[in-house]
């Protein structure tokens, strides 16, 4: 049996073509060396070992190529011993022993025709193969073989599988995002992609409440249409006609993935290609027109930084509370009240967080507009501080018999003072006849003092305080020329409702 020609994919034919590959490389070899000044005598030891060596490997590879598909073991190679050549011939014999020095030499040749070879040879002129036949080395290598070649059934299984290009209709229907950048419009957004602000408006569920906010992306649909979310009830039938669209439109966008007859689930989206409808009349009343809905600008907003945010009423933690916000949340920022941040949480509803829990630009709070007409919270009171009541409100002997006007707490000096109620402060240092002390109004005539600091308080007048913020430190504080003492730490607490003293335990929970 003779050996396929090289037409056919046979093994033995690129073991035979690997062959002739190393022949021609050790051809190149013998060329470049016989190109290099070396002396007649290096090159005369150096030929036999370039192309009979070429020679005696094509055989062995032809001879263990036949017997792996005999079924024979494989010969192994002998080593022939080199001869020696004089000390003055190469180099590299005056450091290693001959024979290693030659095969050390073959190799940084090889590596060096690899890398600088087919430069070296254009130089010098010379072609592959000069002086040898290359169709000769190709006859050597058709050898007869016993075994049997790999036989297919058919003609088929050596077709190669056509590739088909997707229908346009199988792609999804958006390809693009685009994130809002601040100052964007729906108009800028929509000429930066060379189409309808309209189609934008309605692939994005603009019409839905969806906020145009920065950061949020927008999707580029890569055809118009509009976007629409599945509720109860809804069939192909009753989308379409929602949308003055065929039936077919919906179905035969394969991206959808829905049938005629099949039971739609709700809150799945589905794209009703080239239906774009007018405006809602909501949006226009909101704009004014079309071109004011192109103009609307995208929102800047803050972030919620804890999960379970307690949301209020108002500004204050005296407020109700009327939901909580989850982490990494975004809202829209309408103004600011003290250190209290009043935001859009949906469509038309408010509610107020502390600031200190959000994420948000200081250009951004700063931009934010003051807002002054806030009621009042509820009159919610918490404990002004911990420690043990050592004197109540009223008549008391000790250390004299005179009138109380308030709650008596001694604790360690250092221990924190809190604002018992929301309110402004309106007095915050040093105070006739307490010493430091804070006094703060919670409006309709009703005012906390507290008494006897340990130093100069943190807030001033003008602030805001909420129930719960801390306003300063216990201590020993008085004023003798107002009339004030102290017989040790602690905090003198009173509560003034038009001007005149009450007992807070009626208002202490």
């Amino acid at each position: 049996m003779i050996i396929p020609q090289p037409s056919t994919p046979t093994i033995v034919t690129k073991i035979q073509l690997l062959r002739q590959r190393e022949v021609a490389a050790r051809y190149r070899v013998w060329a470049i060396l016989d190109a290099l000044p070396l002396s007649a005598d290096a090159k005369t030891w150096l030929a036999p070992r370039v192309l009979r060596e070429a020679m005696v490997a094509q055989q062995k590879a032809a001879q263990s190529a036949r017997a792996v598909f005999q079924g024979q073991a494989v010969q192994p190679t002998t080593t022939h011993s080199t001869t020696q050549i004089r000390r003055k011939t190469l180099m590299v014999d005056a450091l290693i022993e001959p024979r290693l020095a030659g095969h050390i030499t073959s190799a940084v040749l090889i590596v060096s025709i690899l890398l600088f070879g087919q430069t070296l040879v254009n130089k010098s002129g010379l072609e592959y193969g000069a002086g040898f036949s290359r169709s000769a080395s190709s006859a050597e290598m058709t050898l007869p073989i016993d075994a049997p070649l790999p036989q297919v059934s058919s003609d088929s299984e050596l077709t190669v599988p056509h590739m088909v290009t997707p229908l346009p209709n199988a792609l999804p229907p958006f390809l693009f995002y685009h994130r809002i950048r601040s100052q964007d419009t729906l108009g800028t957004i929509a000429a930066e992609y060379q189409m309808n602000p309209q189609v934008l408006f309605w692939a994005n569920g603009l019409q839905n409440g969806r906020v145009f906010i920065v950061g949020s992306t927008l999707r580029i649909p890569r055809m118009p249409g509009v976007s629409h979310t599945i509720v109860e009830g809804e069939t192909i039938q009753s989308i379409a006609t929602q949308y003055n669209a065929s039936a077919d439109a919906i179905t035969l966008f394969r991206a959808n993935r829905v049938t005629r007859d099949e039971d739609l689930v709700v809150d799945r989206e589905v794209f009703i290609p080239f239906a774009v409808p007018a405006y809602p009349d909501a949006t226009i009343n909101k704009y004014g027109s079309a071109e004011g809905v192109a103009n609307m600008e995208a929102i800047e907003t803050v972030t919620v930084l804890e999960d379970e945010t307690n949301l209020r009423g108002g500004p204050g933690r005296a407020y109700d509370k009327i939901g909580t916000l989850a982490l990494g949340q975004r809202l829209i920022p309408i103004g600011r009240y003290g250190s209290w941040i009043k935001l859009e949480y949906a469509p038309g509803e408010l509610g107020w967080v502390k600031g200190s829990l959000l994420g948000m630009s200081d250009g951004l709070i700063e931009g934010l507009p003051s807002i002054n007409n806030v009621p009042y919270p509820p009159p919610r009171w918490v404990w002004p501080t911990t420690g043990q009541l050592t004197s109540g409100f009223g008549w008391r002997s000790n250390p004299f018999y005179s009138f109380h006007n308030g709650l008596d707490f001694a604790n360690k000096a250092g221990t924190g003072i809190y604002a018992a109620r929301y309110g402004r402060v309106f007095e915050g240092g040093w105070c006739s006849g307490y010493g430091w002390c804070v006094k703060i109004d919670h409006g309709n005539g009703v005012q906390s003092v507290y008494g006897h600091l340990l130093k100069k308080p943190p807030v001033r007048p003008g602030d805001v305080v909420d129930m719960g913020d801390f306003i300063g430190l216990m201590g020993s504080s008085y004023d003798a020329a107002g009339g004030g003492y102290s017989t040790g730490v602690h905090l003198h607490f009173t509560i003034k409702v038009g001007g005149k003293a009450v007992d807070p335990m009626k208002y202490l929970p």
